[in-house]
């Protein structure tokens, strides 16, 4: 009997070993989906409400963004941009190709910059083509904000550019991307190894 209960326990600590490593591991390939789901951008930005505008309403700004005014044409793109009109990206890539004052093109790619969506990344890169200086460098510092892998092909558009000061402006992107991201997955760590390995209820 005494054997017995000793095979018994043998088992149940082998089985409770396996069955707690097999925990380990589904905890850790959990973990790395979490940290390379985090590392994508999402397509566009997720709003809880969006007020709808008449038909009418939408024709009126969309036709705005063709205005004499530079601040009403931004203005009618911003308020675009943030209720998710289904023309605004053609609307947006249009002014960052026609767009004859800087100050707009710079005020678009900042806007574009405060969204981290696949959206806004392609416009981005659609600054990168512009005829002008300013607005390709301004786009190239609104990559190196995005804290994402993403953002680092779209610079190779930067880094074979024919001024060089738009190429040194990339390359720094692409380093502050890599900066961000080692401290961010570095935050992540840490976090999880302070986390208690007995919970006490």
């Amino acid at each position: 009997m005494k054997w017995i209960l000793l095979a018994l326990i043998f088992i149940s600590g082998i089985y409770y070993l396996i069955s707690d490593k097999k925990r380990a591991e589904l905890e850790e390939s959990q973990h790395v989906a979490i940290l390379q789901k985090e590392d994508i951008l999402p397509v566009k930005t997720e709003k809880v409400y969006i007020m709808k505008f008449s038909r009418r309403t939408l024709e009126t700004m969309r036709n705005l963004t063709n205005d004499v005014n530079p601040e009403v044409r931004f203005a009618a793109a911003e308020i675009l941009w943030q209720i998710q009109d289904e023309q605004v990206i053609a609307i947006i890539k249009r002014m960052l190709e026609m767009e004859t004052e800087k100050s707009v093109r710079i005020k678009i790619i900042d806007m574009l910059a405060k969204d981290k969506t696949k959206i806004s990344l392609a416009l981005l890169a659609e600054a990168l083509k512009s005829y002008d200086k300013t607005t390709r460098i301004r786009a190239v510092e609104a990559l190196g904000k995005f804290a994402n892998r993403e953002a680092i092909p779209v610079l190779n558009i930067a880094l074979n550019d024919y001024d060089e000061e738009v190429r040194v402006k990339a390359l720094k992107a692409i380093n502050n991307i890599r900066k961000d991201i080692e401290t961010h997955k570095e935050m992540q760590l840490k976090q999880k190894q302070a986390k208690p390995i007995f919970k006490v209820e």
